[in-house]
Formats: C-alpha cells, structure tokens, sequence
C-alpha cells in the first residue's frame, strides 16, 4: 500500500534524504511531494518484491552488508531497484 509518509516517517526521510522507503509491514511511504511518482513507487515496490523473495530477515542482513561492503549506490538491491524503475 502506497502512503504519504508523515510524522516521525516523513522526519525520518527528510532526515535521510530519501523519497521513499520501503517497510517490513508491506506499505511504501512517500515523501509529500513524490506521491504520485510512477518511477519511485516502482523503485520501492522492487523492494518488497526482494522483500518477500529472501524474507525479511535475509533481505536485512544482506542489504547491511552490501551497503557496508558496495556503498548504497553499488547495494546489489539497490541496482535491482533502479532497474525496475
């Protein structure tokens, strides 16, 4: 599910200077002025597809370790991501 991220999610992005993000609990949240970006929510929906493939635990512990070891532009995930946008 697609929401408007607001309170200490919107914080949390702005914070970060994300757009987007993805949760374990299946809902993409959206910056304000991204809600209706076709490209980000396909990006983000990448994610819950990897999500679901590995299960959230795998998915957590690979996504630390490709971060640390890739940086977060080289994230194997990431490049999945940016592929299906």
């Amino acid at each position: 599910m697609i929401k408007e991220a607001k309170g200490p999610i919107l914080w949390y992005l702005r914070a970060c200077k994300f757009d987007g993000w993805t949760s374990f609990w299946k809902d993409i949240y959206l910056v304000p002025e991204h809600i209706t970006n076709e490209r980000l929510i396909r990006h983000e929906s990448k994610h819950l597809e990897q999500i679901e493939r590995d299960g959230r635990i795998k998915f957590s512990i690979k996504y630390a370790y490709w971060t640390m070891r890739h940086g977060y532009w080289n994230n194997p995930y990431e490049i999945e991501a940016r592929a299906a946008e």
